[in-house]
């Protein structure tokens, strides 16, 4: 006897239904707001939301005037309570929701109890629950939290059960006093840079509707740039926690893989595949949070709960003066007007602060072709076709972007084992490449380009070649906003540059620095931020 498939539509309609119950009447927004929040509006979703006054002023000034580590220490001294800050939250992640549709599982009514909880201990004990106490953090999807779903946007996926326990990271930030309160949402499959699948739709870019969010941590990024989280947590495996980053206008962390504790999310691929390796990192709203991020979380020794964690004590690292290769990218890949504007001032602004710039050239063999065809060698690993399976089984609608990918996994021969050893050796002389340009020029760090141009039309934003390169060799890599597109400055003509469809999007800079080097990035990053903050202000 054959057993019919569900009605998957019914489960889609059902899950999205659940999802917007859990935002409470006195929280939605009127729908003379509401109908202007579409793709095809170029509008910024902060300018919907000075349309309401769901937030309190007061609200408005925690959500938008604090990072997490100003918020952190108000908390510790009971300046101001958990409970506030967590429903100032997540009053605006349900605003951003309604807006930019960010989230997949809400809970704000365990926030809010939670963060009642930990007001309470504060008050009996003296002292906060931890590091991260009383702070509102929201994940990415495939993160799991006990009593939550995590169906990664799949519609295989809706049918599964609830989280039965936490990722060990998730563990690590509820001891140290964190208040969970939502997940984000992902592309298609995860490995497509448009935040849209078939079961919550399609997440849209805060600062202009009209663009896309990047992915795969897409509603993560979205929602940390929209101020509708003071942190989050996301995962990379070729751009995934920058990219949506750098198009939000927030700063995000690629961890040298493992650094910090990734086991024990829903996965979508199979165990043991020899290819990239993944990372989990921060997004924020200031380089200090990801600093603190990943100094608090290290010192917990995750290696002790998840036994892929790399068992590296964290280090203190300060230097006032760095040594900063620039990396302009590479010919074959040209960086369009604004990301090019924004990487050009930001190396002035550096070096009129005293810092050492060493103009950095693509290695011979090393550049963003040879890049993308070992990364897409790889792909073919999975001789099971593991991911096409999950949507194939549920005869699930492929979207535009995973019908490319799609494509591209066809005609990628079956792996071999001769294959893999292949991968390993043009990485190897691909790292070698790179490598000696490190040492050779004796930098600190580099600065270049995340990706070739901003946040992107939807469907729009293209291979992320620029931050896959450091996945391929693992490098720490993270993302500083600086600048926004300007049409009336960026007006070059570039094949795949439209001028007028990204005005007004953030731009960025990228800060790698080599393997293990976390530290070091992340007080560079903190470095460079502080000099890009100062050049931005005094130039109002």
């Amino acid at each position: 006897m054959t057993m019919s498939k569900p009605n998957w539509q019914a489960l889609i309609n059902e899950k999205r239904a659940f999802r917007e119950s859990q935002i409470p009447l006195e929280w939605r927004l009127d729908e003379m707001i509401t109908s202007q929040a579409h793709r095809d509006n170029p509008i910024s979703a902060f300018d919907l939301l000075d349309q309401t006054d769901i937030l309190t002023q007061h609200e408005r000034d925690m959500t938008e005037n604090y990072d997490a580590t100003a918020l952190l220490a108000q908390l510790a001294c009971g300046a101001i309570s958990s409970l506030e800050v967590t429903e100032a939250f997540c009053k605006r992640a349900a605003i951003a929701h309604q807006l930019f549709n960010p989230l997949t599982e809400i809970f704000f009514d365990k926030a809010l109890n939670r963060a009642k909880q930990l007001d309470a201990f504060l008050a009996r004990e003296g002292k906060p629950m931890g590091p991260f106490h009383g702070l509102p953090i929201s994940l990415k999807d495939t993160w799991m939290v006990k009593g939550e779903a995590a169906t990664l946007g799949f519609v295989a996926y809706l049918t599964k059960p609830v989280a039965e326990e936490n990722s060990p990271i998730v563990d690590i930030l509820l001891d140290g006093g964190a208040v969970l309160y939502c997940k984000t949402n992902v592309p298609q499959g995860l490995f497509t840079l448009e935040g849209e699948n078939n079961v919550f739709g399609l997440t849209m870019n805060p600062h202009k509707l009209t663009l896309g969010t990047g992915g795969s941590s897409s509603g993560e990024g979205a929602l940390v740039g929209f101020r509708g989280s003071p942190l989050g947590l996301g995962t990379d495996i070729g751009g995934s926690i920058r990219v949506p980053s750098h198009v939000s206008g927030c700063y995000g962390f690629k961890p040298t893989a493992n650094r910090i504790p990734f086991a024990g999310q829903q996965f979508h691929f199979r165990k043991g595949w020899p290819g990239m390796l993944p990372s989990a990192g921060p997004h924020a709203n200031s380089a200090r949070d990801l600093m603190f991020f990943c100094r608090t979380i290290i010192s917990k020794e995750g290696w002790k709960r998840d036994s892929a964690s790399l068992a590296i004590p964290w280090k203190d690292v300060r230097k006032k003066k760095l040594k900063i290769g620039f990396w302009q990218g590479a010919h074959e890949t040209p960086v369009f007007p604004p990301v090019l504007r924004a990487l050009r001032k930001a190396a002035e602004v550096l070096e009129a602060a005293g810092h050492e710039i060493v103009p950095v050239s693509t290695p011979e063999g090393a550049g963003t072709s040879q890049c993308l065809n070992i990364y897409v060698h790889s792909l073919g690993f999975d001789t099971k076709a593991t991911l096409m399976k999950f949507l194939d089984d549920a005869e699930e609608e492929i979207l535009p972007g995973m019908k490319d990918f799609r494509n591209l996994m066809a005609d990628i021969p079956k792996s071999t084992l001769d294959d893999v050893w292949k991968f390993y050796a043009d990485r190897a002389d691909f790292r070698t490449a790179w490598h000696t340009k490190f040492t050779d020029a004796d930098i600190d760090v580099l600065l270049c380009p995340c990706h070739q141009g901003t946040g992107m039309p939807h469907s729009g934003y293209g291979l992320p070649i620029y931050a896959m390169i450091w996945n391929l060799l693992d490098c720490p890599a993270s993302v500083v906003p600086f600048l926004r597109s300007n049409k009336n400055v960026d007006s070059e003509k570039i094949e795949g540059f439209d001028t007028d469809a990204v005005d007004g999007a953030p731009t960025h800079v990228q800060v790698v620095g080599w393997s293990f080097r976390d530290e070091e990035v992340l007080m560079a990053t903190e470095v460079i931020s502080d000099a890009l903050e100062k050049f931005s202000v005094t130039n109002l």
